[in-house]
C-alpha cells in the first residue's frame, strides 16, 4: 500500500467498494514467489496511488461550501480529502475477491507468524488454547516470514472454539523483503475473529476494543497513543469500537444474500502529514447487500447500502458527514453525499475486477 493523496472523484469510492468488492489493498506489492504459499500480505501503513479522494473541484468547492467561515478553508477541504482516504479502507476490512484492510492484515500477520516462527530465533510456547510469540532471550531481532521483529515484541494467540483473539504487546517490526523501506512499525491492541458456517448461511466477525499501528524511524521510542497530532509518528492509525461483519444466507434457492455491516472510530496521522483526525462510522440500519451469483459467489456491486462518516475532530469544528449509498440495485454507480446533498455519481467500473 502506497499512500499518495492527491484528491480523486472516484476513488473514494473505489476504495470503499474494492473493499465492498473487498479494506488499503497490498496487492500491487505481493511477495517473491518464494515463500511460504500462506505468507500473509504485507503490510503497509499506506494506501494504493489510486486510492485517492476528490480532485473534481466542483466537489472541492462543495466541500470549501461546508466549511465556510474557517480560516485556511482550501487547506482544510484538502486535509479532509486526505484524511477520508486514509481511514476509509477500514469500513470494509476485508471481501474474498477484492482489497484487504489493515485490521485484517494485522490479524493474518499474527496468526500466521505464530503457526510459522522461526526456531532459530524466536519461541512460540503453548499453553491450553493459548500461544505466544517472542525472541529467544539473546536475538535481538527475528526474521518471521516476511517481517523483521525487534526483541521485546509479543504475539499472543487465544482460541476458544469459533473465537480467536490475537493479541499485540509491545510489536516492533521492520520489512524484510522491501529494502528501501528504513522505517519500523508498531502494533499494540487486540483483534477478535469470530465465524461460524451452517447449512443455512455462514457468519464471520471482527471486533476490536482499541488497536493502534503506526510507522517511525527506526531510532523513535515507542510513541504514545491517542488523537495529538506527533511530529515523531510519520504515519499512525488507531481503531476503536471496531466491527466488521459479512453475514452469508444462503437461502431456500440458488440467490442467498450477503450483508456487510461495519462501524467504529478511527483515529489517524497520514503518512507524513501535519494534523491528526476522528472519524466516527456506521453502516447503521442500511448495511450493504450483495445477492448471490452461483455456489456461494457474490455480486461485487450492492443491491442497496450506505455508510455514514462523520469527521469528530482533528480538522475543523463542524461534524462534516460524508455519506456513500449505492442508490439503485447493483447500479455501476454510487451516489456521494456531504451532509443530505447529493454531490456527485461516481462509476463503480474501476473497482470490478481487482
Amino acid at each position: 500500500m502506497t499512500l499518495r493523496f492527491k484528491m480523486s472523484g472516484v476513488a473514494l469510492l473505489s476504495t470503499l467498494l474494492i473493499a465492498c468488492g473487498g479494506g488499503g489493498s497490498s496487492s500491487n506489492k505481493t511477495p517473491a514467489a518464494n515463500l511460504p504459499e500462506n505468507l500473509p500480505e504485507a503490510i503497509s501503513p499506506e494506501i494504493p496511488d489510486d486510492f485517492v479522494p476528490f480532485t473534481e473541484y466542483d466537489l472541492l468547492d462543495k466541500i470549501k461550501d461546508k466549511l465556510t467561515g474557517q480560516e485556511g478553508t482550501s487547506e482544510l477541504a484538502h486535509n479532509y480529502n486526505e484524511a477520508l482516504a486514509h481511514m476509509v479502507g477500514e469500513i470494509f476490512a476485508d471481501y474474498p475477491l477484492g482489497r484487504t484492510g489493515r485490521a485484517v492484515q494485522i490479524y493474518n500477520l499474527g496468526v500466521s507468524s505464530i503457526k510459522i516462527g522461526n526456531l532459530t530465533c524466536a519461541e512460540v510456547t503453548t499453553n491450553g488454547n493459548t500461544k505466544t510469540l517472542t525472541l529467544k532471550p539473546n536475538k535481538a531481532t527475528c526474521i518471521v516470514l516476511d517481517k523483521t521483529f525487534v526483541a521485546g515484541s509479543k504475539i499472543t494467540q487465544i482460541t476458544n472454539g469459533n473465537t480467536t483473539t490475537v493479541s499485540f504487546d509491545n510489536v516492533r517490526y521492520g520489512h524484510n523483503l522491501d529494502f528501501s523501506l528504513k522505517d519500523q512499525y508498531l502494533i499494540s491492541g487486540s483483534i477478535q475473529y469470530t465465524s461460524s458456517k451452517s447449512d443455512t448461511g455462514r457468519e464471520r466477525n471482527y471486533d476490536i476494543s482499541n488497536l493502534s499501528f503506526q510507522r517511525v524511524k527506526t531510532d523513535s521510542n515507542k510513541l504514545p497513543e491517542g488523537d495529538v497530532y506527533n511530529a515523531e509518528s510519520r504515519e499512525y492509525l488507531q481503531l476503536k469500537d471496531y466491527s466488521f461483519s459479512l453475514v452469508d444466507d444462503f437461502g431456500n434457492d440458488s440467490h442467498g444474500i450477503r450483508t456487510l455491516n461495519s462501524k467504529g472510530t478511527v483515529i489517524g496521522q497520514p503518512l507524513d502529514a501535519t494534523f491528526r483526525y476522528t472519524f466516527s462510522f456506521d453502516t447503521g440500519s442500511t448495511p450493504f447487500i450483495m445477492k448471490e451469483t452461483v455456489a456461494n459467489n457474490y455480486h461485487h456491486l450492492p443491491e442497496q447500502g450506505s455508510v455514514s462518516i462523520t469527521h469528530q475532530k482533528g480538522l475543523f469544528n463542524s461534524q462534516l458527514i460524508t455519506r456513500i449509498s449505492q442508490d439503485s440495485p447493483q447500479s455501476l454507480k454510487a451516489g456521494v453525499y456531504l451532509t443530505n446533498e447529493k454531490v456527485d455519481d461516481i462509476l463503480w467500473s474501476n473497482i470490478i475486477g481487482k
